[in-house]
């Protein structure tokens, strides 16, 4: 603490230097009802100074001798000029409702725009809706804030990954992500770990240092980015320092988590599991009433439970969860004057997870450096670093799994002995946890064996900005991506996965490093006299490298001891891999753009890539777009009407490219020392010589996805912007779809990679965003999205369909359409399951396997988005924010061992949900008669395993309070914001039979994950 608290006062020093002034202004900005007007940009017109005001609208900026004027601005309000020639303080300024949406600036490809000159669908998302709330990445942060932008995790372990789709699912076999650009920088956002069942290289920014985000959605904002645009591209940048008075913010905050849903279905309790267990026994025909069936619950020669079974009940989610504690600090310092602007950062965040052996901690930092060295040379460079640990445990059916051992595990089963140790092997008399094998006890798991993986990432860029005219300027721009990941993994030798192995541990190190070199020229040219008919011309190359490279190894056989954990204690190696990989991407890109008068733009972008990955003859690739907009509100007939304040149409087309997800090897023919045929690992060598096998066919012609969209949208804001909003309706094509082509098997492989197949994705968003009551103490902002999406596929390899796991890819069906039997329910008058013979369901049939497969109900929702309200009461305000989603259902992939109608009864416990099984005839029910050893395969796959996957959560809310200004200055302090908050509280409207969380990813699959936590939280916030 002590050396961060020197850095810091070293850097202030700096900025003391750098920020030498004249004189100072002072004054305060309000509204037209005298309410204070917060966070407004106080600009030194001719100078690069400037601040913002304060809670009260208070402020106060340095500017130099020669300055005569001010630029007053904030958004919704109409910015004003102040004439400050011999003046200390210019009072109290009223500000004029405005529409400022139309003069924001938003980042875009290669720069940024006015508002009103964007043609293409672009969202942005604010530093501040982002920044100190208690998730360990950003992308988790994007849930419910831009309209078409799917954010959804799978686990809810801390620094697990995020799943991310922009305007539906555009690729089979290719990747379907967007595109992260963090300052200049294509990001590693794909997970690198070899061993851990879940990471994020995004967790390893800290939100707290982005100044904004931006979402590209359609073909005229994404073209520019070529063969990496098609599945959309989110532009991330990060604060610079802000010319004026030095300035340091401060975030501290502490809170907890624990399960963000409680499902009403679960694991079912001692006395539950008992009434369960007695039926299935009386309806399998070995006991007539339930003293006969407990004589058999502890008959050694049938089930053989102890005799007390019944006085334990162990509640194992107790067991396996934690409330674990959470806690961050945040540091940032900015200033400069008109030459120099400096930010530096410095921040710490702490999670633990909702499971035993989860936690995640990152350690970051940020320095931002802009210099004008002249009227004509701008030199900036700016660094992000940080290091990122976290213990994430096994997912899925492994018994290592503390989320599996809650469902699993029966409920008279006990972790610890009765003098406090851990039950197992020859220290467990009833053999709950024998050592040969079962679920493994997770304290002993948790206890002994550990998972660790560390993320080192540096990002950063040096951008140098020349003007050799004035309207005329060219810009360099390196811009570099360094991740690297250790991890290290322990198993030990008396207990567990380990046990058959005297123990065994794993190492590995995978690093990769990306750099963009971009360089173009910018002309802006005026038309006429008054400068408001104009074109902007950009051109240039780019230049894209990316280097990988992973080392991993493994061994077992431990010393019998648990202080000697990691590999170079094994005696017997057992793998050694090591391999680089090496990609690139050149190009040559131009984008156009023409004014008239703010009434009428036109812009287009062409793009041609040269990709690496692709074979000799087809690796380059044409990408363009052409847009327009029309701002019928600067139409002279829309001057003299006050309905609308924005009236604007948008349209766009083009073509995008995308080779994300294409290995380097994809379109290579390749011999390796092994190969994999069926699921089977083939070795090459032969007695001990060492052999090479074929072990990839190629494809000299494959080439990129192809992408065509058209947008159409419609901007307006109405009474005097109190109400505006976005409407949108899209249409892409994904064609040239990287498709398995079958091949005979005689060649030794299956298939083939090739460019066939197509999918389209459509549907309409729509933003509104609205302050409904604004007076002098008391204002309301809402703020809702909704978007709806039709995804169809149009075209496969001979039009035939292609089985993937539980969907198949069907042509005129959803990409995720769940291909399965046909669920026909109980019938009333035996208990017995039913299925349709097909998808016509107009046939039941009691044998499973005249159950007929048809595709329906998808993965994928209908509808998804956000609703957020703020309420300002004088120094108060409460923010919160909704998320929801409704239309996709979620497949059980545990189902029949947890509702297995008897089947694994007296080995695994099942869901509460069991308790309504048939018993009588004339009882309709949805869960069959209980048969011990089951009936008659009711648990085998079917509709019956999918879950309606509706939710609303109250993803975040958060009431605060700011300090008055006389009391802040009394402490020497600029701002004091106290504020508590709370994430994931509440989540409602879910099917009442799902016993896992709604959010369960992309592809809508429960696979036992850590789950999903809700936080409570406190913090303050101070600026001086």
């Amino acid at each position: 603490m002590r050396r961060l608290l020197f850095i810091f006062s070293c850097l202030t020093l700096l900025i003391g230097q750098v920020a030498a002034q004249n004189h100072t202004i002072t004054g305060t900005v309000t509204d037209a009802n005298g309410l204070p007007v917060a966070g407004a940009t106080i600009a030194v017109k001719g100078t690069n100074r400037g601040t913002s005001t304060a809670s009260d609208g208070s402020f106060t900026v340095t500017v130099p001798a020669s300055a005569k004027t001010l630029i007053i601005s904030a958004v919704n309000y109409t910015p004003q000029e102040v004439d400050i020639a011999g003046k200390t303080t210019i009072g109290t300024l009223a500000l004029k409702p405005g529409n400022q949406s139309l003069n924001e600036v938003v980042v875009v490809a290669y720069g940024t725009q006015r508002k009103t000159n964007v043609t293409g669908a672009v969202a942005t998302v604010s530093g501040a809706m982002v920044a100190d709330k208690p998730f360990t990445s950003v992308d988790k942060e994007l849930q419910g804030s831009v309209a078409g932008l799917q954010a959804t995790s799978t686990s809810g372990a801390p620094g697990s990954a995020t799943d991310i789709r922009i305007r539906g699912i555009g690729s089979i076999n290719a990747g379907a992500a967007p595109l992260w650009v963090i300052d200049g920088a294509i990001a590693q956002t794909t997970d690198l770990t070899v061993n851990t069942t879940t990471a994020n290289p995004l967790s390893t920014l800290n939100p707290d240092d982005i100044e904004s985000i931006t979402v590209l959605k359609d073909a005229v904002s994404t073209a520019p980015y070529g063969s990496r645009g098609a599945n959309g591209v989110i532009l991330v940048t990060t604060k610079k320092g802000k010319a004026g008075k030095s300035r340091i913010n401060v975030v501290a905050e502490v809170g907890q988590n624990s399960r963000a849903f409680n499902p009403s279905n679960k694991p079912m309790t001692g006395p539950q599991y008992t009434q369960a267990l007695r039926q299935s026994i009386i309806g399998g025909g070995y006991a007539t009433d339930n003293a006969g069936a407990d004589a058999l619950i502890i008959d050694p020669n049938f089930l053989g439970f102890p005799s007390n079974y019944q006085q334990t009940n162990t509640n194992w989610y107790d067991v396996v969860s934690q409330k674990g504690n959470q806690s961050q600090l945040n540091v940032n310092l900015s200033g400069g004057n008109d030459k120099t602007t400096v930010y530096a950062s410095a921040g710490y965040f702490n999670q633990k997870g909702t499971s035993i052996a989860s936690d995640f901690q990152r350690f970051s930092g940020a320095l931002a450096v802009t210099h004008k060295a002249s009227d004509r040379f701008t030199l900036s460079t700016n660094i992000n670093a940080s290091n990122a640990s976290q213990h994430t445990p096994t997912n899925g059916g492994t018994f290592a799994n503390p989320v599996l051992t809650n469902y699993f595990l029966l409920p008279w089963y006990t972790p610890y002995n009765s003098d406090g140790s851990f039950r197992f092997g020859n220290n467990d008399s009833l053999n709950e946890f024998p050592l040969g094998g079962g679920i493994f006890n997770p304290v002993v798991q948790a206890a002994y064996n550990f998972a660790l993986t560390q993320q080192t990432s540096v990002r950063g860029n040096a951008t140098g900005e020349l003007k050799i005219l004035d309207n005329l300027k060219v810009t360099t721009r390196f811009a570099g991506d360094y991740v690297a990941v250790q991890e290290d993994s322990y198993r030990n030798p008396f207990y567990g996965d380990g046990y058959g192995n005297g123990g065994d541990a794993s190492s590995s190190y995978t690093r990769t490093f990306a750099y963009t070199w971009s360089n173009f020229a910018d002309w802006k040219q005026k038309i006429n006299t008054d400068g408001d008919v104009y074109f902007d011309l950009k051109a240039g190359v780019e230049a894209y490298d990316r280097k990988f490279y992973t080392l991993q190894a493994s061994g077992k056989n431990f010393p019998q001891t648990l202080g000697l954990k990691y590999l170079a204690n094994t005696s017997t190696p057992t793998t050694t891999l090591a391999y680089p990989e090496e990609s690139a991407i050149f190009s040559e890109f131009g984008i156009a753009d023409f004014n008239y008068k703010d009434r009428y733009v036109l812009s287009g972008s062409f793009r041609r890539d040269e990709a690496s990955v692709f074979g000799a003859d087809h690796r380059w690739g044409s990408f363009y777009s052409i847009g327009g907009t029309w701002n019928l509100n600067e139409e002279q007939f829309m001057k003299d009407q006050n309905l609308f304040s924005l009236l604007k149409l948008r349209a766009s087309f083009g073509q995008t490219g995308n080779s994300n997800g294409f290995n380097v090897n994809t379109a290579k023919p390749l011999y390796g020392s092994s190969y994999v045929y069926s699921g089977t690992i083939y070795g090459g060598n032969y007695a001990g010589q060492p052999g090479l096998v074929p072990y990839n066919v190629g494809d000299a012609e494959l080439t990129w996805e192809k992408n065509q969209s058209f947008n159409f949208g419609l901007d307006f804001g109405l009474l005097k912007n109190r109400l505006d909003g976005t409407v949108e309706y899209y249409h892409r094509e994904t064609t040239s779809l990287l498709s398995p082509v079958p091949f005979s098997y005689t060649s030794g492989f299956s298939n083939q990679l090739e460019n066939i197949g197509s999918v389209v994705n459509k549907g309409i968003e729509v933003t509104l965003n609205g302050r409904p009551v604004v007076t002098r103490d008391f204002t309301w902002q809402i703020s809702f999205n909704i978007a709806h999406n039709v995804n169809r596929v149009k075209s496969l390899y001979q039009n035939k369909p292609v089985p993937n796991s539980t969907f198949e890819y069907t042509v005129g069906h959803d990409l995720q359409e769940f291909y399965l039997q046909q669920w026909a329910g109980v019938n009333s008058q035996t208990g017995a399951p039913q299925w349709y013979t097909d998808g016509t369901k107009k046939t039941i049939t009691g044998d499973y396997d005249s159950a007929g497969l048809a595709l329906n109900h998808s993965a994928s929702p209908s509808v998804y988005g956000g609703l957020s309200n703020t309420f300002t009461y004088k120094a108060f305000s409460l923010d919160f924010q909704f998320s929801y989603n409704f239309g996709n259902y979620i497949f059980d992939n545990w189902y029949n061992y947890l509702n297995s109608d008897g089947q694994v009864y007296g080995s695994f416990n099942n869901m509460s949900s069991q308790l309504r099984a048939w018993q009588k005839p004339g009882d309709k029910t949805d869960v069959p008669q209980l048969v011990l050893g089951g009936n008659n395969n009711s648990n085998q796959v079917s509709t019956r395993w999918l879950y309606k996957g509706d939710f609303i959560r109250l993803r975040n809310i958060q009431f605060s309070y700011n300090l008055p200004s006389d009391v802040t200055k009394k402490m020497h302090l600029g701002t004091v914001s106290i504020y508590v908050r709370g994430t994931n509280l509440w989540t409602f409207g879910t099917d009442k039979n799902l016993p896992y969380d709604p959010e369960a990813g992309i592809n809508s699959q429960a696979n036992l994950e850590v789950l999903i936590p809700k936080t409570f939280a406190g913090g303050i916030r101070v600026g001086f």
